[in-house]
């Protein structure tokens, strides 16, 4: 019987079939993820430590402020990219390839110099210049800006030619690993402050990009440096503002308990659902793994018309998302208390607890309902994806609205899940509407 499940389990590995292609592709990035946790996991820690819940939930907040800036060159750009990248590649349109790196690349630094541009003048006015004031802190992320937008579009356009290992390798190894080393230094070193941690953001950053320029260059088609670059101005100009919307409300619906706390709370409640986000983006590991190895899959199948193909794809990654998310949610939600202590220390325990229990559950829903956005976008139906991330932001941002000034990270926290609820429903009905099956591990 060993034997059997041996060879069984070898078979897995090999071949071009869809199941051999994903599980090569799962364990390459889930052996990422791995890695790249607990450098995180460790740098939150030493972060939260050593800056003390007002100084960590100053960085915090600026980190996701500057998130939301860096969407219209970064994540937003990269969806895109992601899709033409894919369908330029299989249908060997090399010319319309070259061009859209070419206007990529011009997209980030002109609208990066724009945002940068356009913070330096307010924070001109309103800047302290100390370490713990929030406009000098976002004058300096300033300089992620185009090194966020850049690293982006490597790994996207790495995605699309089904390189995922390398797409994810830079931001999931060179980037944590120099910025643990940095922080650990500066803890040591006794210049720990909000401000040398964003210094430390800013050159592990630069790293990755090197990286990732690095790979892009190595792992290209041969058949791109002799193309003449083509345009499709139209197509992608259509398509980059819906992208970039939906990449803006889904980071909206991550980051408003931040920001709404920015804004409402303190910095001190910044600090404990930033530490709550972190223990339950656990729970999501295995869905953001299958989404890094499914994407281009998904459009190649949608173009092929295999709509078994895609349900096949929806069936089995949800499944496999939730077997691995399950345990880890029912320990944050029950013994999380405990865990928060044990990590963080006990100024974190009494206000992070129940935020991470809320949010555990809120994730585990999440992944019950497998990669119902993806599978729109991919499909050419991200309009239907960002309308339901409209919705969700809407009950979002209400319900933070009325929960915060009562009951501050909790209910950041419970306004954060109910949205992440509203959109999954919401998606889930708009995606058996289009494509014609019911999408979930059930």
């Amino acid at each position: 019987m060993t034997s059997s499940i041996t060879e069984r389990l070898l078979l897995s590995f090999r071949g071009e079939s869809l199941k051999a292609r994903l599980v090569r592709g799962a364990l390459g990035v889930g052996g990422l993820k791995l890695f790249y946790l607990p450098l995180t996991l460790i740098t939150s820690i030493l972060l939260a430590r050593g800056l003390g819940p007002a100084g960590y939930g100053q960085y915090s907040f600026v980190m996701a402020v500057i998130s939301l800036l860096a969407l219209p060159v970064g994540s937003g750009l990269g969806q895109l990219v992601t899709r033409e990248v894919a369908k330029y590649h299989h249908s060997e349109e090399w010319g319309l390839f070259r061009g859209l790196l070419e206007r990529a690349h011009q997209w980030i630094i002109l609208g990066s110099a724009i945002l940068a541009g356009a913070i330096a003048l307010v924070a001109a006015r309103n800047a302290s210049w100390v370490v713990d004031d929030r406009w000098t802190l976002l004058l300096l992320a300033t300089l992620l800006l185009p090194l966020l937008g850049l690293n982006a579009l490597r790994s996207a356009t790495l995605r699309g030619l089904r390189n995922v290992f390398y797409a994810q390798l830079p931001e999931m190894s060179a980037r944590p690993g120099l910025h643990l080393v940095i922080v650990g230094g500066l803890l040591a070193l006794g210049m720990l402050n909000p401000a040398t941690a964003l210094v430390s953001q800013i050159l592990a950053t630069g790293l990755a990009f090197a990286l990732g320029a690095w790979f892009l260059i190595r792992l290209k088609p041969a058949e791109l440096g002799h193309a003449r670059p083509e345009y499709s101005h139209h197509e992608w100009g259509r398509a980059l503002l819906p992208f970039t919307m939906l990449a803006a409300v889904g980071t909206l619906n991550g980051q408003i308990g931040i920001l709404a706390l920015g804004w409402l709370g303190t910095d001190e409640d910044i600090a404990a659902l930033r530490v709550a986000m972190s223990g339950a983006m656990l729970v999501m590991l295995s869905l953001s793994i299958v989404n890094m190895v499914i994407g281009p899959h998904i459009t190649r199948a949608h173009r092929d018309n295999d709509t078994s193909q895609l349900q096949r794809l929806s069936r089995q990654s949800a499944r496999a998302a939730l077997a691995a998310g399950l345990p880890i949610a029912l320990l944050l939600i029950f013994i999380g208390g405990p865990i928060v202590e044990l990590l963080y220390g006990k100024d974190y325990r009494d206000t992070a607890t129940w935020p991470l229990a809320i949010l555990a559950l809120g994730q585990l829903i999440n992944v019950a309902f497998g990669s119902v956005g993806l599978f729109l976008s991919m499909c050419g139906h991200e309009r239907d994806t960002l309308a339901g991330q409209i919705i969700a932001l809407l009950v979002n941002g209400i319900a933070a609205v009325f929960l915060i000034p009562p009951l501050g990270a909790v209910g950041a926290a419970l306004s954060v899940a109910i949205g992440l609820t509203t959109w999954n429903i919401v998606l889930a009905i708009r995606f058996v509407q289009r494509l014609g099956f019911r999408p979930s591990a059930f």
